[in-house]
């Protein structure tokens, strides 16, 4: 009976749909594909990519493996090994491609089944050695395989080679992402390796009805305004700066209610603050989300002018996001903050010294006086939270008892959890 009930339960004679799930639950990266992905759109670029380009990278591993078991097991899983693309190494491009174009001609081991890209939901090319055919060879081995996805939906790109900097993405690239016009949704220029020209990623852009979310290094602006073809259906939009096309008379605004963008992602430096101002001017009033990423090492002034922009420009805005080297470089002295709910910070440096993490605590008690509408205010970077509670933690906890006592807001970790003195360690 024992020998029974052990055959019982065999992996191969469970029910397939059963093992689909198991699949799912264990190849699934939560806020990496449609529709959760838009969930994440604050972090999209590379604070996107270091939180979750490692768990897509684990899922990988472990969908190869799936795959390998057994025939059955094949069929089952391939879905799920295509689902989610990652190419991490110029040579993955010419084998992918490769067998791309064997399944799609029919050449795969089950005739009749599925081509494998059309499983594909979401590609990241994530290339960090040196191109082996030249810049130019390894796109058009990348251009192949985006036209063997019919559904993709998510296309990043984070190249970081300087081989590749000085190369634009190719046009054939371009042309593939546009065969993908009905269902593309984010596209993530996240690095400057092969980014696009200007003038053909308009040329893109006015082809994609869906897209929702883009990364891009800049686009062509005149007169204040960037054509709203380009961004019929954009929600939120990452740039780093403006474009101003010299003989160019064919950006022509559409009528107001065609804007849909309601969430934006600045750079902020000082030599483009009269562009950034006059861009708030004209879409400010549509946005609910602003994100300031002083990344560089920015003057407080500086960001302080930027928040000032913001402040005249968008009557609606809920949520300011403001990232900056240290914490001691986001100004304390005149900061005003329109009526928000909520106040997300980050500072880009690991390791800050005491004096930067008083500084944010003074802030959070200026807000505490002077902010009546908010009620979150988030550390979003990991490393930022770790170091306040271990190395830091007398501070925190002084200003958690005494200068924040009270508060109208909460105070959050970047999981969203309640920031107080039961997680911290004293030292």
């Amino acid at each position: 009976m024992a020998a029974k009930a052990a055959q019982a339960v065999v992996p191969h004679r469970l029910p397939p749909e059963l093992w689909l799930c198991v699949f799912d639950f264990a190849t699934d990266v939560p806020g990496t594909l449609i529709p959760e992905v838009f969930e994440q759109s604050p972090l999209i670029g590379q604070l996107y990519n270091r939180k979750y380009h490692p768990a897509l990278r684990v899922a990988l591993v472990t969908k190869r493996n799936l795959v390998l078991v057994c025939k059955q097991w094949w069929h089952l899983a391939t879905p799920y090994l295509y689902r989610a693309i990652y190419i991490g190494k110029v040579r993955c491009l010419l084998s992918l491609r490769n067998t791309l174009k064997e399944y799609a001609a029919g050449e795969g081991t089950i005739a009749g089944g599925h081509r494998l890209g059309s499983w594909t939901q979401r590609l990241d090319v994530v290339i960090r050695d040196h191109p082996i055919g030249g810049p130019d060879a390894d796109a058009e081995y990348l251009a192949d395989i985006v036209r063997h996805l019919p559904s993709l939906a998510i296309a990043s790109f984070a190249v970081v080679p300087a081989a590749y900097a000085k190369h634009f993405m190719p046009l054939s690239v371009l042309h593939a992402l546009r065969g993908n016009a009905s269902s593309l949704r984010v596209l993530d220029w996240s690095t400057d390796g092969l980014r696009p020209q200007s003038i053909q990623l308009e040329e893109l852009l006015k082809q994609l009805p869906r897209l929702q979310i883009l990364n891009c290094p800049g686009l062509g602006w005149t007169n204040g305004i960037i054509p709203n073809s380009l961004l019929s259906s954009v929600s939120t939009l990452v740039l780093k700066w403006l474009a101003i096309p010299i003989g160019r008379s064919d950006l022509v605004d559409l009528p107001e209610g065609y804007v849909g963008l309601r969430e934006v992602i600045l750079n902020v430096e000082w030599t483009v603050q009269n562009l950034w101002r006059d861009f708030m001017h004209h879409y400010g009033r549509f946005l609910t989300s602003v994100q300031l990423r002083a990344h560089k090492d920015v003057h407080p002034s500086t960001l302080g002018a930027f928040l000032g922009i913001v402040n005249a420009s968008c009557p609606n805005l809920c949520r300011i996001t403001i990232s900056a080297m240290t914490f001691s470089h986001i100004p304390v002295t005149g900061l005003s903050l329109p009526p928000i709910e909520y106040l997300g910070l980050r500072a880009d440096a690991r390791q800050q010294r005491r004096s930067a993490y008083r500084h944010l605590f003074s802030i959070l008690a200026l807000l505490n006086g002077n902010a009546p509408k908010l009620r979150v205010i988030q550390l979003i970077d990991r490393h930022n939270v770790d170091n306040l509670l271990t190395s830091h933690s007398k501070v925190t906890v002084r200003a958690l008892e005494q200068q924040l006592a009270g508060s109208a807001f909460r105070v959050e970790d970047y999981n969203g959890c309640l920031l107080s003195g039961s997680s911290i360690c004293i030292k």
